[in-house]
């Protein structure tokens, strides 16, 4: 079903060989062409203060894989024993298992991919008077904050990278839009559209000529504002997801 067609997957370099792997064997052609790049920060005096201070915490929240994967490694260095009585929140299913890697279970949200499904579990539901800490990327949304401050929690945050746009030189992606166009953009990252959406406009391509694929309603509000004219809505961001949905609509 998927033979033959050619698909431009936009996550960050190092994170996709597993989708890609799957795809190639079902007969697509994949470009993988990163929309967003991921620097760690150095481990300053702040983050290794806020890491110590873990056991003080009733919940923590890792909102991306990127999070995940260096935050659960950061927190092994100096909590070989996970603290007793944290309770551990992912924002998906493939964020879980970059946490379950280090032996640790995190509750997700089954249907979505997104904070606002995050927030609509049953044990987040009555959180007054708790401490959060929050694991993600420098800036960022205040969603999952504001919402968990309003409910009665003290929340912090724990910032372990940048996100910047990758660069391309100019004419690349044109190019290979000229050499096949995409069947399929898979984006998961509403930051990753809008790196996408100049990178384009500087290759004098158009976003309504470009299918696109993406993770959550909020970006696919956000792509219909930018032009893009063909977006299907995944039922999430892991590899799963994405393929059922390219099999499905293409």
């Amino acid at each position: 079903m998927l033979a033959g067609k050619t698909l431009w997957i936009t996550r960050p370099a190092g994170q996709a060989e597993s989708l890609a792997v799957a795809l190639n064997a079902a007969g697509a052609r994949v470009r993988q062409l990163p929309m967003l790049a991921i620097t760690p920060l150095v481990i300053d005096e702040t983050i290794k203060a806020n890491v110590l201070a873990l056991d003080r915490y009733d919940l923590l929240f890792f909102i991306s894989t990127n999070a995940a994967k260096l935050g659960m490694a950061l927190i092994h260095d100096y909590w070989p024993q996970f603290p007793v009585g944290v309770g551990v929140y992912a924002v998906g299913p493939t964020t879980a298992d970059e946490i379950a890697g280090f032996g640790i279970r995190a509750e997700y949200p089954q249907q979505r991919m997104s904070s606002e499904a995050l927030l609509a579990l049953d044990s987040l539901h009555a959180i007054s008077g708790k401490k959060a800490l929050i694991v993600r990327g420098v800036g960022g949304r205040e969603l999952l904050a504001d919402a968990l401050r309003e409910r009665g929690a003290d929340v912090d945050y724990l910032e372990l990278y940048r996100r910047t746009c990758p660069v391309y030189d100019t004419g690349e992606l044109a190019q290979l839009y000229s050499e096949a166009p995409p069947d399929a953009v898979i984006v998961t990252s509403a930051e990753a559209l809008s790196n996408m959406c100049g990178l384009l406009e500087s290759d004098g391509l158009s976003p309504a000529d470009m299918p696109l694929y993406v993770s959550s309603r909020r970006i696919a509000d956000l792509a219909r504002e930018k032009g893009f004219a063909h977006t299907v809505t995944m039922p999430g961001a892991d590899d799963k997801a994405i393929i059922s949905s390219l099999q499905e609509f293409l």
